[in-house]
Parts: C-alpha cells; sequence; structure tokens
C-alpha cells in the first residue's frame, strides 16, 4: 500500500464487502492477511456495539417515566368515618402503562422504648386505586389511596403530629410499557410539610372535542379545597367511638372545618353536648361543668 488514502479505502472495502475486482491480499504479504483479520474482528466488533446502543436507546424507559406526574402535595380526608391519604397521579401520553401498581415506603427517626434512637426506620404502606384494586387503570388521571388503619404508620399521627414530624414518604410505581413492552419504574417523595390535612383534590374538568375523544385539564392537577376532618389522629377518632361518641362537624358554613361535637347519645341535646377540640396535641372533650382527656 502506497499511502494512507489507499489503506483507507483498501479497509472499507473489507468492511463492506463490496469485493476489489482482483485479489490484493497474497500469501506473500503475511501482516495484510494479519491486518484484514483484525479488521473483521474490530468491524464487527462495532458494528454490534452501535446496534446495541440504539436498541437500548430505543428501548430505555426513562424518558416514559417523565411523561408520569405525581401531585406536588398529598391530602388527607375522612370519607364514611375512615381516614384515607390521597395522591393523585397522571399519564401524560396516549400510550397506557400496564399493570401498573404502586408500594410506598414511610421513612423516619424512631425512639424506641428503652430511649434509644433509631437513625432511619422504614414502614411499608398499601396504595390502591379509586375503586380499592392494587392495579391501576391509568387512562386518566386517577388517585392514589393509602387507607389509614391499625398497621398505618400514620395511624396515630394527628395534624399537630404532622406539623412537626420529621419523615419522608417515598412512592414507587411500577408497569410495564405497552408499546415496548419494557418495565417501567418511577418514583416521587414527599415530606411531612407536603400532606396537607383535611384537604381533597379539586375535580379536573373534561371535555370532549372535535373528534370525541375525551380531554383532561391538568392545570388544576394539582390544586385542592380544604374539607371538614377531626384534626385528631385516625387512633383518637376510633376510641371515640368505641366508648360510642358520634363525632358531628358543628360548623355548616365551614368556617371553621376542624371544628367538631361529639354527641353519646341521639337523645343528648346540644347544649348537653361535648365540643371536642384540641390542646397542646391532646384531644380534649369538654363540658360546661368539667374538661377530660381521653
Amino acid at each position: 500500500m502506497e499511502c494512507t488514502y489507499i489503506s483507507y479505502l483498501f479497509s472499507i472495502e473489507t468492511q463492506t464487502t463490496i469485493g476489489y475486482g482482483f485479489r490484493y491480499v497474497t500469501e506473500e504479504c503475511p501482516y495484510a492477511v494479519v491486518g484484514v483479520i483484525l479488521q473483521n474482528i474490530v468491524g464487527a466488533g462495532l458494528q454490534a456495539a452501535l446496534a446495541g446502543l440504539v436498541v437500548a436507546k430505543v428501548r430505555r424507559s426513562k424518558k416514559r417515566s417523565n411523561t408520569l406526574m405525581f401531585s406536588s402535595v398529598v391530602c388527607i380526608v375522612e370519607e364514611d368515618g375512615v381516614y384515607k391519604l390521597v395522591i393523585r397521579i397522571g399519564d401524560m401520553r396516549r400510550s397506557h402503562i400496564i399493570g401498573a401498581r404502586v408500594r410506598g415506603h414511610l421513612f423516619r427517626t424512631m425512639r424506641s422504648r428503652d430511649s434509644r434512637n433509631h437513625p432511619v426506620m422504614c414502614f411499608p404502606l398499601e396504595f390502591n386505586g379509586e375503586d380499592g384494586s392494587p392495579w391501576l387503570f391509568m387512562a386518566w388521571p386517577t388517585q392514589l389511596v393509602h387507607t389509614i388503619n391499625d398497621k398505618s404508620p400514620f395511624w396515630k399521627i394527628s395534624r399537630d403530629d404532622l406539623e412537626r414530624e420529621d419523615f419522608e414518604l417515598v412512592v414507587i410505581l411500577d408497569g410495564i410499557v405497552s408499546t415496548t413492552s419494557t418495565i417501567l419504574q418511577t418514583q416521587t417523595s414527599y415530606m411531612a410539610c407536603d400532606i396537607l390535612w383535611g384537604h381533597r383534590f379539586n375535580t379536573m374538568a373534561s371535555r370532549y372535542n372535535s373528534n370525541d375523544s375525551l380531554v383532561v385539564d391538568y392545570s388544576s392537577f394539582n390544586r385542592t379545597h380544604p374539607v371538614a376532618i377531626p384534626e385528631c389522629s385516625a387512633y383518637q377518632v376510633s376510641v371515640f367511638r368505641k366508648l360510642g361518641y358520634s363525632i358531628i362537624h358543628r360548623d355548616p358554613e365551614n368556617n371553621n372545618p376542624s371544628y367538631f361535637e361529639i354527641r353519646k347519645t341521639k337523645e343528648e341535646s346540644p347544649s348537653q353536648s361535648r365540643i371536642l377540640h384540641y390542646r397542646h396535641n391532646k384531644a380534649v372533650v369538654s363540658t360546661p361543668s368539667r374538661c377530660a382527656n381521653l
């Protein structure tokens, strides 16, 4: 080979196997034979690497996970006497996520009975869809619901406790992208200050366009409004109900959504009913003659 240019052309001809017209490499030049072998090996490796990069780029679900929206806040509401922690989630693409499930983990510092601090403890949370199923249908924005029961880490947390707590709630969604059948995982986290006690997400307006397709307005995705809910924990509410008290929202104008009254029996007059309020993070039942901590 007389120059580098001719060597480069020879490399291209060898790599693309377009043929030479007549044979260049002979047994008289062993170095050329070795060069052709190395050229084939390196070329095959480069082709495999480039093909792998292209396939990996196409099948990557990182950008797909960016199209999933989690609400910026978390709401705690009461429905049918049960406290619930609610998160809103939406999918911005037309292709759906198949087999979507959500799980949560609460990380917080705990103090044991022997006064030892545990740096971080993890508590699992179960999330279901609005219909109570663990499998989510994400054709439109939906809500993730965690029922606060005696197994929930929020069971004994009141509104005052929430303002003083220092924890992080991590929410993880797993699913399969319908177009590529790849596994998708995305996550978000919330601090205690991101949880709104006694709030509910606004209804998202929807309409039909000229193609008879349902259009959802995402401008109200993170908007909430206050609702009536006691400020005590779900555990304290359960204690009141076990004692035979019924908790009634006393303020019909909703000027004070956290003002409730509890009555022992239906025959009890309003003047004899106890007023449920909160003092120093303790639920207090007061009457005109006495004030007792429960």
